[in-house]
């Protein structure tokens, strides 16, 4: 029997939620089900007619299984790049078209966080790995095959890292000599390369640099939000909360780009981009943010950013 608690909260899950269709009899995929907090209180207190979970952590399945008793609910295990391909059996089976709202909560979860054996934290010594599947290469092949102007790009992109050139530099020369296996090795090469001081713990950006770049998470992001709109039903929502600048940016610019709403492809390019077909209507006009209370008691929320927007009928294009 497996006894593996679950540690994680979910972050702003009543502002969420509260996004929903006013309708009865929903429709929903959490595609991000992780402890299952979302897919747990929308079954407890709305009227679901089906909810489909989906998640890429072979971790995941263990507290779905919570769930599996119920009729309403579904979970599989998947990437969420291939949301269309996962529901289509389900959807078939229970002979409905599309989704009243699908729910992304972009966020690492505590489980995965405070595991020692996947290497996502700064703060446990563990194996380098990243994988949240756990297969394809992890974060020790990177560190150690990579080339050191590929290790530098890559920390510069996906982690902005200032300091991207001068660690991937210590990183190769200390690979030379031994292979960097742990996370507390690759944290002393970090803290060797950075001479300043900062609030921030110095090994922040290249794990979020090193995590997304494993996990390949802005194409995945891209891909779930372009195939997340196909299969929502006219009055439909597609419900983000994301965690960090990149994450955000790329929720925001699509969902302005699928609403009309003007936006340059470069601030260089003095002509508004093609918006292309008007699909979505904004709902939430700013990015909403955690408050204080849930800041003081969960202080990993403290940058999570909440997105909702609507599908709009062909009707009123």
């Amino acid at each position: 029997m497996n006894t593996q608690t679950n540690k994680h909260i979910p972050v702003m899950i009543n502002q969420a939620v509260n996004f929903l269709p006013q309708k009865e009899n929903l429709n929903i995929i959490d595609a991000t089900f992780g402890g299952g907090g979302y897919s747990k209180l929308l079954l407890m207190n709305k009227n679901i007619n089906n909810l489909i979970a989906i998640d890429r952590d072979p971790l995941a399945k263990i507290y779905a299984k919570k769930l599996e008793n119920k009729t309403n609910f579904k979970f599989i295990e998947g990437q969420f790049s291939k949301i269309d391909q996962l529901v289509s059996e389900q959807m078939n089976k229970k002979n409905f078209k599309g989704f009243d709202a699908i729910f992304f909560d972009l966020g690492m979860s505590s489980n995965q966080i405070e595991d020692k054996k996947r290497g996502f934290s700064f703060q446990i010594n563990s194996p380098l790995d990243m994988r949240m599947s756990g297969k394809g290469f992890s974060a020790y092949d990177l560190i150690n095959n990579f080339s050191e102007i590929e290790i530098a790009n890559i920390f510069f992109k996906y982690g902005q890292e200032k300091y991207s050139k001068s660690i991937a530099k210590k990183i190769v020369e200390n690979r030379k000599k031994n292979n960097i296996q742990t996370t507390e090795d690759l944290i002393k090469i970090i803290k060797n390369s950075i001479k300043l001081k900062t609030k921030k713990h110095p090994a922040t950006k290249v794990f979020q640099a090193l995590r997304i770049y494993v996990n390949n998470e802005l194409h995945e992001i891209s891909e779930a939000l372009n195939k997340s709109e196909k299969l929502l039903i006219p009055g439909g929502r597609i419900i983000v909360v994301s965690f960090h600048s990149l994450e955000d940016k790329l929720v925001k610019e699509y969902f302005n780009h699928k609403s009309g709403k003007k936006w340059r492809s470069s601030r260089h390019n003095p002509e508004p981009s093609d918006t292309g077909q008007i699909t979505l209507k904004i709902i939430t006009k700013k990015a909403i943010k955690p408050d204080n209370i849930e800041i003081a008691s969960n202080p990993r929320c403290r940058s999570a950013r909440l997105r909702v927007a609507e599908k709009i009928m062909e009707s009123s294009l």
